[in-house]
């Protein structure tokens, strides 16, 4: 699939479940092979999916961890969201003021103080777990985050000296709710990564197509911003095509962080690939 890019966006642990299905979908409708694209971008829950595809790990196993004695998986406290730190950071990422450097500014130092359901260092223990290595694959796979003191978004790659586990434990790091990730002096978290971040790299690179697989998410600004670069790609001549999720994945509900819809996510997920593979088929050939 050359200059073809893999797009996986943010979405929770529901998210991870449904974007493996997705994956697993086209997989047995078309063939579909995710480590053959030219870049693999992951965003939060795409960055871990992500990871796994450039490892040529097979999404049909996205729920192996879950059910085992030890896993890194396990149920956590579902975020409040009616008091708290991350209460406090959802209502500034909500506000008109969301985008501002003074904003995350704000959220950075909540989130840097917040106490979190675990700690940074078990944190990125659950991802080394996960992921497996920190070895970066061979694929051109790049994980986004946030560095705390900017609000600037960041592209992990493996040139930058950073382990792959950390790389990503610091994408999928939600502020007030997971610890804040540090490397190399700056801390890293999963926050706003600016409009049109993806048509950046997908320029960059000269990519003649694109599919985006993220979740339609509570915060309807996020998805108006993937919905608006999605387009912003598609007026470059780039071909793409996007796979939001079906009303399947609606029915679950908002809270991306409930661990026990996973199962239904994954099947929701299997359910959306296999009716898009034609799309997805035409837009690879």
């Amino acid at each position: 699939m050359a200059g073809f890019g893999l797009l996986l966006g943010g979405g929770g642990a529901v998210g991870i479940a449904w974007e493996n299905g997705v994956l697993a979908g086209l997989m047995d409708a078309i063939g579909f092979e995710p480590a053959s694209s030219t870049v693999i971008v992951g965003t939060s829950a795409g960055s871990a999916v992500g990871a796994d595809m450039a490892l040529g790990k097979d999404p049909h196993d996205a729920l192996a961890l879950d059910t085992g004695p030890g896993s890194p998986r396990r149920d956590r406290p579902p975020p409040d969201l009616t008091k708290g730190p991350f209460a406090e950071i959802m209502a500034l990422m909500l506000s008109a003021e969301a985008g501002k450097p003074e904003t995350v500014a704000k959220i950075a130092a909540i989130a840097r103080e917040a106490e979190t359901v675990v700690s940074e260092e078990r944190f990125v223990a659950m991802f080394e777990r996960t992921v497996g290595t920190n070895d970066w694959p061979d694929v051109d796979f790049r994980p986004t985050t946030t560095a705390c003191s900017t609000g600037a978004p960041k592209f992990w790659r493996s040139a930058d000296g950073i382990g792959l586990a950390r790389a990503v434990a610091s994408s999928c790091a939600i502020p007030g709710y997971f610890p804040v990730v540090s490397h190399a002096g700056e801390h890293y978290m999963d926050a706003a990564r600016g409009p049109r971040y993806h048509t950046t790299i997908v320029g960059d690179l000269g990519l003649e197509s694109a599919l985006f697989v993220g979740p339609r998410l509570a915060i309807p600004r996020v998805t108006e911003m993937i919905v608006d670069d999605m387009q912003a790609l598609a007026d470059t001549g780039v071909r793409v095509h996007s796979i939001l999720g079906s009303e399947r994945l609606s029915k679950l509900g908002v809270n991306l962080m409930d661990f026990s819809k996973r199962p239904a996510a994954f099947e929701a997920g299997l359910a959306d690939g296999r009716e898009h593979a034609d799309a997805v088929a035409a837009l690879i050939r």
